[in-house]
């Protein structure tokens, strides 16, 4: 007589093999929703493009349907006191403005950092962000804070820096020579606190980032459209 598996071993198998199914689906229907993402398809039917699926990973997005703005975000690692937190950087340009909006976005709470102080519009009497793109010469530059919602990389609420970007830098960004090169960032308390850092890479396939800081190399505008 063939031997009969206990109930409940048959009951683990079945169970095992739902598992299976759902998963199989599920990662079928995630890679599909990227892989549709990752095609150079009609903004108007889906505002977010992968541009470098491997890392780093870049994304383009439209945030509104009715506004030209793009918006180029990656997220890479931020540092402070010993203590590190993934951060995100993003890049928006409008054509009807000349200067590009970027923010540098943190989890405070998780680094220990207080943020604070650097909430308003113009906090450089209290720090200023340096930035240091590949081996050229770092750049000091006023920053504001405020908080914001996570977005694609992040969740909850999160702290935002922004910085204004020298049409040069965004000119160097948006050429050949900046591909896969790093991008640090040090936010310098002038008070001898401890330095805030977050590093990120260029993609080094930079057409979709071409893309979106040409939009404000394009035009010079007598008013300018507030990113």
């Amino acid at each position: 007589m063939a031997a009969t598996l206990p109930s409940f071993w048959m009951n683990a198998s079945m169970i095992h093999s739902i598992k299976i199914v759902t998963f199989t689906l599920c990662a079928a229907i995630c890679f599909s929703h990227f892989d549709a993402h990752a095609q150079a398809g009609d903004e108007s039917a889906d505002r977010i493009q992968i541009i470098s699926p491997a890392h780093p990973v870049w994304l383009v997005e439209k945030p509104y349907a009715e506004s030209p703005m793009l918006t180029a975000s990656t997220y890479g690692d931020s540092a402070y006191s010993g203590y590190h937190s993934k951060a995100t950087l993003e890049i928006s340009c409008h054509p009807q403005n000349p200067e590009a909006g970027f923010r540098l976005q943190i989890a405070p709470q998780a680094l220990g950092f207080n943020s604070g102080a650097f909430e308003g519009p113009d906090v450089s009497a209290r720090g200023s962000m340096r930035i240091t793109t590949g081996t050229r010469t770092a750049v000091d530059h006023k920053v504001s804070g405020s908080w914001t919602d996570g977005g694609v990389f992040q969740v909850g609420t999160i702290f935002s820096f922004e910085a204004p970007i020298p049409r040069d830098e965004l000119a160097y960004w948006a050429s050949d020579a900046s591909r896969g090169q790093p991008l640090q960032l040090l936010l310098a308390p002038k008070a001898g606190g401890k330095l805030l850092t977050a590093t990120f890479s260029l993609p080094k396939n930079n057409e979709g980032l071409k893309k979106v800081v040409r939009r404000c190399l394009s035009t010079v505008a007598a008013t300018p459209v507030r990113l």
